[in-house]
């Protein structure tokens, strides 16, 4: 073959090669699999936008400076907004707890000794507001280490809250909140002075409290808080909440939506008369009295 001829020779025309041919049945799997992922991102990244736009616009709501009034107790997305932003596990694993507990801190006080005696049981549930309000002890120690009750502490103040949290509490959950002397949430300001003592007032306080340190805290209604927590039958319950209690004790709807068994309200405000004729009013009697606090039962209640 001369040369001239060698170069107007060409390829057979309209025939594909068989390499594309390969190529394109590899790359279809593929591309098929692109075009699925990429829908399924879409649909769900979407989704999470619009889910994220939804707990953002209720925290935005939320961290408002006044008592929201339209939100009711029972409000779905404040149960989920408490359950999801300030209910935690109680035990921190990552942080060493400041100290194994102590034989005078597993000692029960004579009010929690009567408690036990009362309902003679392990593996309750309880509810402390005022759990470590001196940054040390609980009325409720005891009944988790020694008995396995399971319970939820309440403690509004920032640094009682934290040593809260290294006190090896594994079988608790923990709320940063104080419980609303109304049925709607509310925020407040939580006032220490000089490491001693806790006071949640509502509203702004006064620009010249320079001694003290203060925060605003989120304050949701006990019922909301045992909704959140998927508790509303509550073995015992301990009140604490720096002259609150009875307001705070208003707003539970007693009956078929809550059944707390015993409560012990610590101080009471100066009430204890008012919050004893409260109870009584909702079938409760009291059982005994003690220096700081008084102890009440359920009268229905019955054993185990």
């Amino acid at each position: 073959m001369t040369h001239s001829e060698n170069a107007n020779a060409s390829p057979t025309p309209g025939k594909p090669s068989e390499n594309s041919n390969s190529v394109t049945r590899k790359l279809l799997p593929l591309a098929a699999f692109f075009v699925a992922f990429t829908t399924v991102m879409t649909v769900l990244i979407v989704y999470m936008d619009n889910t994220a736009i939804k707990h953002y616009q209720f925290r935005v709501n939320m961290s408002q400076d006044y008592d929201l009034l339209g939100v009711s107790q029972d409000d779905p997305q404040l149960v989920t907004y408490i359950r999801e932003v300030h209910l935690s596990s109680a035990y921190e694993p990552n942080h060493k707890p400041k100290q194994e507990p102590r034989k005078e801190d597993e000692e029960m006080s004579e009010d929690t000794a009567f408690v036990v005696r009362l309902l003679d049981k392990k593996n309750g549930f309880f509810v402390e507001a005022g759990a470590y309000d001196d940054g040390r002890t609980s009325k409720t120690a005891y009944l988790e280490r020694r008995l396995r009750w399971r319970g939820l502490l309440v403690q509004p103040d920032p640094r009682r809250y934290f040593a809260l949290k290294k006190q090896a509490r594994r079988l608790s959950k923990a709320v940063h909140a104080c419980l609303s002397p109304s049925p709607y949430p509310k925020e407040v300001s939580v006032r220490t002075e000089g490491g001693e003592g806790v006071a949640a007032t509502p509203g702004l306080l006064d620009a010249d409290g320079a001694d003290w340190f203060n925060t605003r805290v989120k304050c949701f209604p006990l019922y909301s808080v045992l909704l959140a927590a998927n508790a509303t039958r509550v073995d015992y319950l301990v009140l604490s909440t720096g002259g609150t209690e009875l307001q705070v004790l208003e707003t539970v709807p007693f009956g078929n939506e809550v059944e707390l068994r015993v409560i012990n309200v610590r101080g009471g405000g100066g009430e204890s008369g008012a919050v004893k004729e409260f109870l009584e009013s909702k079938g409760y009697e009291l059982a005994k009295s003690f220096g700081e606090s008084d102890v009440f039962l359920l009268k229905s209640m019955g054993s185990g």
